[in-house]
């Protein structure tokens, strides 16, 4: 949130604020089958709490920065390469590590409580950030890496460990025999498409800031908000399937949550005003629950043990294509407006998700 504020404010354009938020997904993509082969190979307890150490130090770097006056836009490109460098371990390992905490049986009990812990970061999170930013762009960024500083902690703590099974191969080795994996299996093949129907979906993120200065004409606050309703939504949605776990058919959730995300999307889009932008924000993280608890926990599910790392970095190789959806969403609202790029983002999220889904039953049954 306070990355693409701060360089919309300083420099005007969506398309350099696009630019550096798609720093993380594009280090992510680069180096995710990497994280995921680590996740299977690695002590999971060990790599966690040192990427997020790296994470809260990048963090605090950046306020170190702006503290000093000697911040320019462009130090955010090395900063978040990095950090999407690290996210690209931690995200697969992770995901991976939660099975090894609560087995397979209460994996979605287990994503949705996660999820809604988060979420309810997600809504206090912007109210502060816009207060922060508010004090001072740096403020945001002390008080992140000290979150991060203090996950990084929490996690040093936890007392679950994963062992891991040596291969007796190299890493290629291990990364090709998980991709072969995964187009082998119908239903994870068709899970990875679905996630590529990210970078459609994610055209809608620069949309926001530049909405909300352009169009609604508010400020930080306003944008903090905003923000703040999609975690209201996503909160929601995490509780009610957290209460449903037993009784959830995760196929008709995904296809549910993907419906309700793009008419999400359409409907920011057309708002006349902050009511009804407000409104589309609340159903968009609603649905974005739905989605971040649905492919998960079916992934991990149809996954073997020993594949669950490489099967989980595939899929946040494809998912965190919607960072690209800054770069692309950014110069398409330059070329041809917020409602415009918004629908051809909609229509590509569509097409590619629905088209996997429609072609693959294995999905639309899983329970």
């Amino acid at each position: 949130m306070a990355q693409a504020w701060i360089v919309l404010d300083k420099t005007d354009s969506a398309t350099l604020m696009g630019l550096v938020n798609a720093m993380p997904g594009i280090a992510i993509i680069s180096i995710s089958l990497v994280g995921g082969a680590m996740a299977d190979r690695t002590e999971r307890w060990q790599l966690l709490w040192r990427t997020k150490t790296v994470i809260a130090s990048m963090a605090l770097l950046t306020a170190v920065l702006l503290t000093t006056g000697v911040f320019q836009w462009w130090h955010l490109i090395p900063i978040s390469l990095m950090t999407g460098s690290m996210f690209a371990l931690h995200n697969p390992t992770s995901q991976a590590f939660a099975v090894d905490v609560v087995g397979r049986d209460r994996l979605i009990s287990a994503s949705s409580l996660n999820t809604g812990i988060s979420m309810t970061a997600t809504i206090a999170g912007p109210s502060v950030g816009g207060a922060l930013l508010l004090l001072g762009f740096d403020m945001a960024f002390y008080v992140l890496a000290g979150l991060y500083g203090f996950s990084a902690i929490m996690i040093y703590r936890v007392r679950t460990r994963h062992v891991p099974v040596p291969s007796g191969r190299n890493m290629f080795s291990d990364i090709r025999e998980g991709i072969g994996y995964a187009y082998r299996t119908p239903i994870i093949r068709a899970l990875l498409i679905v996630g590529s129907g990210a970078l459609f979906m994610g055209m809608y993120q620069p949309a926001i800031p530049v909405k909300v200065q352009d169009v609604l004409g508010l400020g930080e606050l306003g944008y903090g908000v905003m923000l703040g309703l999609n975690g209201v939504g996503a909160l929601v949605g995490s509780f009610g399937l957290f209460a449903l776990s037993t009784r959830v058919r995760k196929g008709y959730l995904l296809i549910f949550a993907m419906l309700t995300f793009n008419g999400s999307i359409a409907l920011f889009a057309l708002a006349p005003n902050v009511f009804i932008s407000g409104l589309a924000m609340v159903t968009l993280g609603l649905a974005f629950s739905g989605w971040m608890i649905s492919v998960p926990v079916l992934l991990q599910t149809a996954a073997s043990e020993e594949m669950r790392g490489r099967v989980l970095s595939l899929y946040f190789m494809v998912v965190l294509t919607h960072q690209l959806g800054w770069l692309i969403g950014g110069t398409g609202i330059e070329l041809w407006g917020i409602q415009t790029t918004m629908f051809i983002g909609v229509v590509g999220g569509l097409t590619i998700a629905g088209g996997a889904i429609i072609m693959t039953p294995e999905l639309r049954r899983a329970r």
